[in-house]
């Protein structure tokens, strides 16, 4: 089932989001600031200018902090591609489930350092307001890891 699920992600994201060059974040991590520190791992896949110069980006992880927890989540990012390093914000939506279930809207800004012309390092600062219950609190994170484009 897993793998239908991820052979059908990538023929809509390579057939319908054909306009921009295809990029994954294969193993990014994610380090918790506020309100505590945590850890996760993360995998997602986008395409540039899908829509105008907007980029939509996909994925799922695996958070620690409290047990293990699932998350999957999508994001739209600007890229402002004006020398090196390139530098790009946007927001999305998330939900986390494992213990309970939480529902989070996210920001990011960040750099990419291009290293070659399909790797790239990126840094990402994520803020998010997350929702679960009645109650809701707001967490900021630090992503870094390597950004590979796939044309």
């Amino acid at each position: 089932m897993r793998k239908l699920v991820v052979l059908v992600l990538v023929a809509v994201l390579s057939g319908a989001l054909a306009q921009g060059r295809l990029f994954g974040e294969v193993a990014s991590g994610n380090m918790s600031l506020v309100p505590g520190f945590n850890l996760s791992l993360q995998a997602r896949m986008g395409a540039e200018n899908v829509i105008g110069p907007l980029a939509l980006r996909g994925g799922f992880g695996l958070f620690t902090g409290g047990g293990t927890q699932f998350a999957i989540g999508a994001d739209v990012i600007y890229f402002l591609r004006s020398g090196s390093p390139d530098f790009y914000f946007g927001g999305g939506l998330g939900l986390v489930a494992g213990g309970g279930t939480l529902f989070s809207i996210t920001g990011n800004a960040g750099l990419e350092i291009p290293v070659t012309r399909d790797f790239n390092f990126f840094v990402e600062l994520q803020p998010a307001l997350r929702f679960s219950g009645g109650a809701s609190d707001f967490v900021l994170g630090v992503e870094f890891g390597p950004r590979l484009y796939f044309r």
